[in-house]
């Protein structure tokens, strides 16, 4: 149902906003929603952040609103018009580089401390985890592959036991993560990222910190190199 303005225009509603219910605090709810949309790509690059629309989609005020948008700033995914207002922020090449360039020496380490902290449940999962993206990358299902990608990363970067990098980690990765399904869209590119994951976990169930963090490396080189040669 399409959202009704002040001005009695018609405008569709946007892709990936819905109502936020009142399980927890309005504006915590408001940000997570808005953020989610962005992250996933569901509020492209450039489109326009209306309030009335937003709060009309969510069911809530403006002010919460207004609220998410300005936390979403300070993120660094919305900027604000010279004339007024805010878009969804584009990236630039020369964030990316630094974005990934953050992202090698955290994840990296992220990964070095997990390898010294592997168990056998860890192992499990992983290997688990692994095979269901290979029947994903069978099926083609790029949504699925994107989702397993993710499980992945979370699996390793929480062996970490570092609350604190994990939370650094999903900062930096949000921030690039609405470019990311370009890296799983073509079968050659999934394949290899599956590839590398796989050469990842053997070396930390070797328990080689240093060929981990070698191979954690590499693997961001080439999806910052893929990503940079999408965007351009």
């Amino acid at each position: 149902m399409a959202t009704q303005k002040a001005t009695g225009r018609i405008r569709k509603p946007l892709k990936g906003i819905r109502a936020v219910g009142k399980p927890r605090p309005v504006g915590e709810a408001a940000y997570a929603s808005l953020r989610e949309a962005i992250v996933k790509g569901d509020l492209h690059p450039g489109q326009r952040l209306v309030e009335n629309t937003l709060s009309g989609q969510m069911k809530i005020s403006r002010i919460p609103v207004r609220e998410a948008i300005r936390r979403l700033e300070q993120d660094g995914l919305v900027e604000r018009l010279e004339k007024g207002g805010f878009i969804v922020k584009d990236v630039s090449r020369e964030e990316i580089e630094e974005t990934f360039g953050i992202r090698a020496v955290l994840e990296s380490y992220a990964a070095a401390l997990a390898t010294a902290r592997m168990d056998e449940r860890t192992v499990s999962r992983l290997d688990a985890t692994l095979e269901s993206y290979r029947e994903a990358l069978r099926r083609g299902d790029i949504l699925k592959m994107t989702q397993l990608n993710d499980q992945l990363d979370e699996i390793i970067f929480g062996a970490s036991g570092s609350r604190k990098l994990c939370a650094l980690i999903g900062n930096f990765r949000d921030f690039v993560s609405r470019y990311r399904r370009a890296l799983l869209n073509c079968p050659e590119n999934a394949a290899i990222s599956l590839a590398e994951h796989g050469r990842i976990v053997e070396a930390m169930k070797k328990g080689d910190p240093d060929e981990v963090e070698r191979l954690v490396r590499r693997h961001l080189t080439r999806g910052k190199e893929i990503i940079i040669r999408e965007m351009e």
